[in-house]
């Protein structure tokens, strides 16, 4: 029988991804007490993936103490009850997992799961850039873009629970082609994928680091990506108004280049009295945490650990 030292109010976090998983102990205010990674292996299939990642939290938590739920971010469509994974972005053969159970079953306490982008909005939320707001919306801006949305201190994930799609609000009529197969999305112009593209010599941070030195092409690449950006977000004030928009992910990296250009794009879109109250700002959960963190922050709210906040008017 393993003994873990005694502490209270902890949570484990379990970030799934298609390459590594990343495991964490936190505190429901976010204090980091431990983390560990392991290579997903996805193709053993989801059971021996979850064993091997309730062996890895186990030790984890030997060492920082037991948590009291865990709560895991993954990477693909759920059920509104938030009891079946049904399709696993870049894990083949992952199909109907019935996913915190077994991952509640594996490790003994419990578990929930959650989309990743939006274990990230609601870290962010918590113990992140939108700490002390009632209203946040995050953008994750890398190969595609995706975010997570919290309205009134709890997270929104609308009728079905696949609210947050950001990067598909079409900002185009029939603009470029998105993966998704519609037409002038926000993902189509403002991922990193879609930048690198659009400048046709290198990646997204190659471009940012060009367009710093001078370079025209890229330059001009990166106004173009931003300003697609802006529209996205200028119809999301207009729809939410909340008091933060967050930017995480890749190209929130490149800094003021974009958040500039972000911003400027905004204003331009928007009326000035609606922009009084509102912030864009980078992510402030380093990368490495931001999905194990989120994902375990969202395992204390569903434990209670948090109050839902009164609607505010």
């Amino acid at each position: 029988m393993v003994k873990y030292p005694a502490m209270t109010d902890l949570f484990l976090g379990v970030d799934l991804g298609g390459t590594n998983v990343k495991i964490g102990v936190c505190t429901a205010e976010g204090e980091v007490r431990g983390s560990v990674s392991i290579p997903t292996e996805a193709a053993r299939g989801p059971r021996e993936v979850i064993d091997r990642m309730g062996a890895a939290a186990g030790k984890l938590m030997e060492k920082t103490g037991r948590a009291r739920a865990c709560g895991s971010g993954v990477p693909g469509p759920l059920d509104l009850e938030r009891t079946t994974l049904f399709v696993a972005v870049n894990m083949p053969g992952w199909k109907d997992v019935p996913y915190p159970k077994l991952l509640g079953d594996r490790l003994g306490i419990p578990t929930f799961m959650e989309n990743d982008a939006n274990c990230a909005a609601w870290g962010e939320y918590i113990c992140g850039a939108g700490k002390g707001t009632q209203s946040l919306v995050l953008y994750t801006l890398g190969t595609g873009v995706g975010g997570g949305i919290i309205i009134n201190g709890d997270m929104w994930v609308g009728a079905s629970g696949a609210a947050g799609e950001l990067g598909h609000m079409m900002i185009e009529t029939n603009g470029l082609k998105c993966g998704c197969g519609q037409l002038g999305c926000v993902e189509a112009y403002a991922s990193a994928s879609a930048l690198a593209r659009r400048w046709g010599q290198g990646s997204a941070k190659e471009c940012f680091d060009a367009a710093r030195k001078g370079d025209r092409d890229a330059l001009a690449a990166v106004d173009w990506s931003a300003d697609a950006l802006s529209i996205g977000l200028a119809n999301m004030i207009h729809v939410l108004h909340p008091e933060i928009i967050v930017l995480a992910g890749g190209m929130a990296a490149a800094g003021d280049m974009l958040f500039d250009r972000v911003r400027a794009g905004v204003r331009r879109r928007v009326f000035p009295v609606c922009l009084d109250k509102i912030r864009i700002e980078p992510s402030k959960i380093p990368g490495d945490d931001a999905g194990w963190l989120g994902a375990a922050l969202w395992g204390a709210r569903k434990t209670g650990a948090y109050a839902i906040r009164e609607p505010t008017r």
